[in-house]
């Protein structure tokens, strides 16, 4: 980074922004938070349009100050836009982070799909983010600070007529279109036919098992005119993809791991295993005894303070399943020598 660029960053840290006191930024129906809470999404309104936050220039500052950061859990990814959902993979085709923050700056004519996590490792990110998490929790009527085992905010930054490809969410969200509009596609988490308990087990195991989008899902969707100044509350693994229109879009994403999604996920993991085995597990929700004694297994492995959200999800069942595939490493060996 440029002595220019770190003397601005140092500047940008020494003056702590202070949190506004003009009014809530969330607005909508406390009964949908209320009732529809990982249940159905729902639609609400907020106060974040033009908040000099999410001006392209703020933007690009914000980008460097989280390369630079060099943190796992804060990172930048950008790639060439698409305009067709699903005609690769959400999570490939990523180009260099170098000249991410001119591309920013230049969103409107620079073509790319920009993603930003862990944007709260600046300062003003983070206290947006903890006014924010501080009127769900009032809205949702439950000490979400208390059930939370992780919590991040993620910028999705595209050029006009770009796609977030189909795929779903480890976490609860909560989308802020801030600015220009999209077109959202929303699927019913609990559909087995677009989601199954097999593509969960995978997913929730190893998450580079990406679903696969098949045009018949569209007959499904639930459509909805995202335009700034709206949010959607989209329920854990409710599947979904996203298309700007003819604007280029920022849209800013509150992310919630909480405890009882953390222990479906590992009755997940364990399904997965015990299907691998040759077994045919029962899904989560179906014996609460058996949904105990598979979370509070794997549990019981998991690292007590997690420094990733993947270490959170995923350490406890790798641990409990190591001796299993050494096991079956050692078979591979051994049908490969004989």
């Amino acid at each position: 980074m440029s002595q220019a660029a770190t003397s601005e960053m140092q500047n940008l840290s020494s003056a702590p922004p202070q949190r506004s006191s003009s009014g809530p930024l969330i607005s909508g129906n406390a009964n949908d938070f209320r009732s529809l809470l990982n249940v159905d999404s729902f639609q609400f309104k907020h106060n974040l349009v033009g908040h000099p936050l999410f001006q392209p220039d703020r933007l690009a500052k914000m980008s460097e100050r989280v390369l630079s950061a060099g943190r796992e859990r804060s990172y930048v990814l950008c790639k060439v836009a698409e305009s067709v959902p699903n005609i690769g993979k959400q999570w490939t085709n990523f180009t260099t982070t170098e000249r991410v923050a001119e591309a920013i700056k230049h969103i409107r004519e620079s073509g790319t799909w920009i993603m930003i996590a862990g944007a709260q490792v600046d300062p003003d990110y983070q206290i947006l983010l903890d006014t924010l998490v501080d009127e769900l929790q009032d809205l949702c009527g439950i000490p979400l600070r208390n059930q939370m085992t992780w919590l991040d905010c993620t910028l999705f930054i595209g050029s006009p007529n770009s796609v977030t490809h189909f795929h779903l969410d480890t976490e609860t969200n909560f989308l802020f279109q801030v600015h220009g509009s999209k077109e959202a596609h929303l699927f019913d988490q609990k559909d087995r036919s677009i989601v199954s308990d097999q593509d969960l087990e995978a997913y929730y195991w190893d998450r580079s098992n990406a679903l696969t989008f098949r045009e018949e899902f569209e007959r499904k969707a639930k459509v909805i005119d995202f335009k700034q100044g709206t949010g959607i509350h989209i329920p854990v693994n409710a599947p979904h993809w996203v298309k700007n229109l003819d604007d280029y879009s920022v849209t800013f994403s509150v992310l919630l791991y909480l405890k009882a999604i953390d222990r479906r996920s590992w009755i997940y993991q364990v399904n997965h295993t015990l299907r691998g085995l040759g077994l045919n597990p029962t899904p989560p929700g179906v014996s609460a005894t058996k949904d105990f004694f598979k979370s509070r297994l794997v549990e019981a492995f998991s690292p007590r303070s997690p420094q990733t959200k993947d270490e959170l999800l995923r350490t406890g069942i790798k641990r409990l399943t190591k001796p299993l595939r050494a096991v079956a490493k050692l078979k591979r060996m051994v049908t490969r020598e004989a």
